[in-house]
């Protein structure tokens, strides 16, 4: 064969491969369903089930079907006039409406990009509110009434069972079964009168007198105390990375707003 022909075959042989790629996914009543919108909807299928369901024949087969039947209806339809119904009119305008609104947001995250720096500030400012604050691991016990209270922290004090005395007579059944135990938390994030009352029991001591809520008469037993501790920044630098950014979105429509003739 001579370099010409040889050439000549190549290119027969690309042009072929270049009209297979191209090759539609379907015609529908002379409407083609291009192979690039089969193609995106197997992969927005794959990349929604996270790698449970793989790209292969049998899927695609499948999405190809569901697209043609699309089409079909697509086209009876608007056939059938119901685009110009004047439901689906308003509809489709306020579906317009989301979409735009969506695309502004995109656009005000990337006008309004968040630094690796802006998370990190962010973060210091986040760790900032643990200074000279403390946490608690506490125990509780909830009773009907304060003279059964009573009686329970005096019979605590003469020696009965903390754990015990919850499992048995404690009404929270959320913790009843742990022996009261409500693990750690931070005194500053509590409700005043439940920081105030905790605060006042010493590391191992018991409550000196209950504490009233809308659950009952509380008893309580504070296991432990320690300097109160942020979370780890590599836990949560993505949370605020989004935060920052949904804050970026919600001051460009600020900005808007006080630019704006409301009335």
């Amino acid at each position: 064969m001579t370099k010409l022909n040889k050439a000549l075959g190549i290119s027969v042989l690309c042009f072929a491969a270049n009209l297979a790629m191209a090759a539609p996914a379907a015609t529908v009543n002379g409407t083609v369903i291009d192979q690039t919108v089969l193609d995106k909807a197997v992969s927005q299928i794959v990349s929604a089930n996270g790698g449970r369901i793989q790209d292969s024949p049998a899927l695609r087969e499948d999405v190809r079907q569901r697209l043609i039947n699309r089409e079909l209806v697509l086209q009876a339809a608007n056939k059938a006039g119901l685009d110009k119904n004047p439901e689906f009119v308003s509809r489709l305008a306020e579906a317009r409406n989301d979409l735009l609104q969506q695309a502004f947001f995109e656009a005000a995250s990337k006008n309004r990009p968040v630094s690796d720096a802006d998370v990190k500030a962010e973060y210091d400012r986040y760790t900032s509110q643990f200074k000279d604050v403390k946490e608690v691991q506490v125990r509780q016990i909830i009773l009907a009434d304060e003279a059964a209270s009573n009686k329970a922290i005096a019979a605590l004090k003469k020696g009965a069972k903390f754990e015990q005395l919850a499992k048995a007579q404690s009404l929270d059944n959320a913790s009843k079964e742990r022996g009261g135990d409500l693990g750690w938390g931070n005194l500053a994030a509590m409700e005043p009168p439940l920081a105030e009352a905790l605060k006042a029991i010493g590391k191992g001591q018991i409550s000196a007198k209950p504490l009233q809520s809308q659950m009952g008469w509380h008893i309580f037993k504070v296991e432990d105390i320690r300097n109160a501790q942020p979370l780890p920044f590599d836990s949560i630098k993505a949370r605020i990375a989004q935060d920052l950014q949904e804050k970026a979105v919600r001051d460009a429509v600020l900005e808007l707003r006080q630019k704006a003739n409301i009335q």
